[in-house]
């Protein structure tokens, strides 16, 4: 759908920021009062790979966030109403004044939207990424290691304190009209059985190192106000374990491997990560499941 008929408000642009790089961008635009919603929809999938609108083209990675409307005048048609179910007040004769204020977005998000990214998300919809890291401390008994200037073990009541990095992964999954709540609900409590990316970010999760924790959504409207949507917030936890060896020495990873995920455990015995299984089968303490498949699924 093209944009209805609009101009450009001359009061626009408002521009201010800080020497920090946040920047508060804005332009205003007058349409139709009756168009403004075809305004507002029209303006944000007319961007890149159906994203928001930018800013101009000078700002090409920032793009169409928030807008808020009113009116240049007071001309309703209809002024008093009897059922609000029904009836509302109409303006047919004034202008909507859109105020559209635009934030950055991510280069690495922008490219998530690419169809030919391994892990296109469906149009129209779009996700923001950010990670929070913590640690955890775990001790290593002094048979595992020595000193190293004379290879003698360290005595037994001296322990090597060693941090584990956790670090937790949040992906918000914007304007879902299709949620795949089956897919989610397999995925809960699971481990990325291949290598995967998260939409918004750049990096590689190897496999076994993200742990899909849970999920929280709300309802939403789409940006025309047709229909329902959904926000996902999703919740990963990475688990990226080194050993002292750059490659591995107990064959439970491949060669060469450095990074030992959630179904790895140190053993004192050896010094290295070792794959727990269960006594009774080759089943690991984590199932897996593909990750790369929610972005596409249906159900």
């Amino acid at each position: 759908m093209p944009y209805p008929y609009f101009e450009e408000h001359e009061d626009s642009p408002r521009e201010s920021g800080n020497r920090s790089g946040q920047f508060n961008l804005q332009r205003i635009f007058l349409t139709a009062w009756n168009d403004r919603w075809d305004f507002i929809a029209e303006h944000y999938r007319s961007g890149p790979f159906g994203l928001p609108a930018s800013y101009s083209t000078l700002w090409p990675g920032v793009l169409a966030d928030s807008f808020d409307i009113t009116r240049m005048s007071n001309l309703p048609a209809q002024s008093t109403i009897t059922d609000p179910n029904t009836e509302s007040i109409s303006h047919d004769g004034t202008l909507a004044m859109i105020t559209i204020t635009y934030t950055p977005l991510p280069a690495d998000q922008r490219e998530s939207q690419d169809p030919n990214d391994p892990t296109p998300l469906p149009a129209g919809t779009w996700c923001t990424y950010r990670q929070r890291t913590n640690i955890e401390f775990r001790s290593i008994v002094g048979r595992s290691c020595k000193w190293s200037s004379d290879s003698k073990l360290l005595p037994p009541d001296v322990n090597q304190i060693v941090p584990d990095i956790l670090t937790t992964h949040e992906i918000t999954w914007n304007q879902v009209q299709v949620v795949p709540w089956v897919t989610l609900g397999n995925m809960k409590g699971c481990v990325n059985s291949v290598a995967c990316r998260l939409p918004g970010s750049p990096q590689m999760f190897q496999p076994e190192t993200l742990l899909f924790e849970g999920m929280e959504d709300e309802v939403t409207l789409s940006t025309d106000g047709q229909w329902s949507t959904r926000r996902i917030t999703l919740q990963f936890t990475e688990k990226a374990q080194k050993a002292f060896s750059s490659v591995s020495r107990t064959g439970a990873s491949p060669a060469g491997t450095t990074i030992y995920g959630w179904n790895h455990q140190y053993r004192d015995d050896t010094a290295d990560y070792d794959k727990v299984i269960s006594a009774d089968s080759s089943e690991t303490m984590f199932q897996t499941f593909d990750f790369n498949s929610l972005w596409t699924s249906q159900t």
